[in-house]
């Protein structure tokens, strides 16, 4: 690709004036929508005329307050995401490229560039234009500017090339390097048909009506009709000072009538239940809005079960992993690779953008997993940890969390855990009990399980069973020297000819030669690994 001249890059394109195609201020006569327009609008978009499509989807979003707050749902959903910027490989070249796009974005504030993006959602595509600059050989973006997306159009052979509204019947071309895009994909491929404002522009227009027909029930909801009868020789003046009594009466509750005249006050039975349609319509309209918009309703509305809610809240993850992997996409493809490109040349490789999604629910399983592999030996870097719980480094004197409460053998002020204050006891008074290698990393992964949640009772049983397996690991082992011996007077007794009686004597004359130590220190060992975890490890119950 051609780098562009500079002149090409430093200056607006797609500026607004106060007159003109591009103007900030807009006529939308889109108050009263009906069906009939509603259907004009939108087959005029799909031919391509999106002026008014557009205007009307800026115009539902002002006016509907649920529509607006689950685009808004949505739109901050993505717009919160951490940014991670990282290095195609391990190659200086890589490495030079994402230290060149994290200094040119550092002073972008990409999350609000990302909620006008997002407005793609909605009209099918969002547009903002990169104004640069450059500092000696290093271009840069100066300015990131939002833009209206009726500013733009589509070509017409394709509909999926963008081009500047100016007059003209196909617009004006548009340089390279300066216009962010974002489009998310759609079935048809074609972004005017993409945005979920065509579904919500015919929910709106039934909306309006039933909100309307609802206001004015409202306005005589809990008033009885009232009914005036006149005689048949009655003058036209006198069934004018009847009507006038009859409407004076819904807000002066009183009025003057002729003697011969009659006015009756009929109350109506069904107020509840014509009140009921309207609010049935209403929400039942609202829920195919929040189901076009996020996929799902229980996150907005009042859900049936928990069960049902995690369901629905699965699909609102999944929709937000597709943003944020499109949004990607557009960063990577229409800033990322300019500033890389203008930078470095062609042959640069683009450093990797991600928006990172996390679950805070798999935190207790990623704290659950930590603790088992750290009591299966495997090393795992404090740093590391730090970074997935969000946890900062300790300053030299600061206050910091006990690692376990106090217990039976007394408090613990200096914050010690029981695993190591039990251990150096047992090292003070000679025992062979001394927490070892094998035995202390089971211990803690006990002890750090004591939260009565069913995932670190899961954890728990885990690490009994561990200590088990690995008490029972290598008994043939520990119990060698001692069965070695045995079977030894075994074999001389019966080369003698020894009886049965004779055996037994000779064993028990020769245990105290047998060496058993091996054996009664790995059970010393297990016996105190599980005396420490059924006591203080884990509560009872």
């Amino acid at each position: 690709m051609v780098t562009p001249k500079k002149q090409d890059l430093t200056t607006e394109i797609a500026r607004p004036a106060q007159t003109g195609l591009r103007s900030v201020w807009q006529w939308r006569p889109l108050a009263s929508m009906t069906p009939a327009m509603v259907a004009d609008v939108l087959r005029r978009a799909a031919m391509g005329d999106a002026h008014d499509f557009l205007l009307a989807a800026d115009d539902i979003a002002e006016k509907d307050l649920h529509y607006r707050a689950v685009l808004q749902t949505r739109t901050l959903a993505v717009a919160g995401l951490p940014i991670d910027i990282q290095p195609w490989d391990d190659s200086p070249a890589a490495q030079k490229a994402a230290e060149l796009v994290t200094d040119a974005v550092r002073e972008s504030d990409l999350s609000v560039l990302i909620t006008h993006l997002m407005d793609a959602v909605a009209k099918g595509y969002a547009v903002a234009e990169i104004v640069w600059e450059t500092s000696g050989d290093v271009w840069y973006p100066k300015q990131i500017l939002r833009r209206e997306a009726h500013w733009f159009t589509w070509d017409r052979d394709t509909g999926r090339l963008l081009r500047l509204v100016d007059g003209s019947m196909e617009g004006a071309e548009i340089p390279a390097y300066r216009m962010i895009v974002h489009a998310p994909p759609v079935a048809s491929g074609i972004p005017l048909l993409g945005g979920v404002a065509r579904s919500a522009l015919w929910a709106w227009v039934f909306k309006s009506y039933a909100m309307r027909d609802w206001a004015r029930f409202a306005e005589l909801f809990g008033q009885p009709i009232r009914v005036g009868k006149y005689h048949q020789g009655a003058s036209p003046e006198d069934v004018a000072v009847l009507k006038q009594a009859a409407f004076s009466l819904g807000s002066d509750a009183a009025a003057v009538i002729p003697q011969e005249m009659a006015l009756e006050l009929i109350e109506s039975g069904s107020k509840s239940a014509s009140a009921d349609l309207y609010h049935q319509l209403i929400d039942y309209l609202d829920r195919q809005v929040s189901k076009a918009v996020l996929g799902q309703t229980m996150t907005t509305d009042d859900g049936a079960s928990l069960s049902q809610a995690r369901v629905h809240n699965d699909i609102r993850r999944e929709l937000l992993e597709a943003d944020a992997r499109a949004m990607a996409a557009t960063l990577t493809r229409d800033l990322i690779a300019p500033i890389v490109r203008l930078n470095l040349g062609d042959a640069a490789p683009l450093p990797v953008l991600k928006l990172l999604v996390e679950d805070p629910n798999d935190l207790t399983a990623l704290a659950d997993h930590v603790v088992k592999l750290t009591g299966a030996g495997m090393p795992i870097p404090q740093w590391w940890v730090r970074e997935k719980f969000g946890i900062p480094e300790v300053k030299d004197g600061e206050p910091v969390l006990n690692p376990a409460p106090s217990g039976p053998t007394g408090p613990n002020p200096a914050g010690e855990p029981l695993a190591n204050r039990m251990a150096n006891r047992a090292e003070t008074s000679g025992s062979p009990m001394a927490a070892t290698p094998d035995v202390a990393p089971a211990v803690h992964a006990l002890h750090a399980t004591r939260c009565g949640c069913a995932a670190h009772a899961q954890a728990a049983a885990d690490a009994f069973e561990a200590l088990a397996d690995e008490a029972a690991g290598d008994w043939q082992a520990q119990l060698a020297p001692a069965a070695d011996a045995v079977q030894t007077l075994l074999d001389e007794a019966a080369a003698r000819g020894a009886t049965a009686a004779e055996i037994l004597d000779i064993i028990a004359a020769h245990m105290p030669d047998i060496h058993i130590d091996a054996l009664a220190e790995r059970l010393a060992r297990a016996q105190f690994a599980a005396r420490l975890a059924g006591v203080h490890g884990r509560e009872a119950g």
